[in-house]
């Protein structure tokens, strides 16, 4: 019975106080801007549980496992050729056959010309069944001072979202 109990459990949109920050990146921009949205989400609440991927360097399925268990979902990739990094597009058609229900998302990233990962990563996480929150997060080329102050306040929008 305590099977069928846990199955019960998260089939019912599970979710427990975390969320997860996903990237990859190209010359270190993205991944400090996950450090700063972090750091802002943790500084907001500090009772949420953070957790931080490069999608690149670790296992699909246990970055999957994190997003089953968490409440909102973070998705960085900087603008390569109009479009986001294939290992990100990967990432999101995988969760998108997964159908995961009342889990938040948004997306943010780093550009040198003309900056669509941000709303193609909302686009694509809002077809994947994420509710999307704000319109992300874009960082022209990497990220200065203020820009990385900026990327925590978003952190702590996330957190109260």
């Amino acid at each position: 019975m305590q099977i069928v109990e846990k199955y019960s459990e998260w089939a019912s949109d599970y979710q427990e106080n975390q969320i997860t920050i996903v990237y990859d990146t190209m010359w270190n921009g993205t991944k400090e801007l996950a450090e700063r949205i972090a750091e802002g989400i943790a500084l907001e609440d500090s009772k949420v549980v953070v957790k931080i991927y490069n999608v690149a360097k670790r296992d699909i399925n246990d970055i999957t496992t994190e997003i089953f268990k968490s409440k909102t979902v973070v998705v960085g990739s900087p603008t390569m050729g109009n479009n986001i990094l294939h290992s990100v597009a990967g990432l999101i058609s995988y969760l998108k056959s997964l159908k995961f229900k009342n889990k938040k998302a948004t997306g943010f990233g780093c550009y040198g010309w003309s900056g669509e990962s941000v709303k193609i990563i909302n686009e694509l996480m809002s077809n994947a069944g994420f509710e999307i929150i704000g319109d992300g997060f874009r960082c022209l080329w990497n990220p200065d001072e203020d820009t990385k102050k900026s990327a925590v306040e978003f952190g702590k929008q996330i957190a109260k979202a």
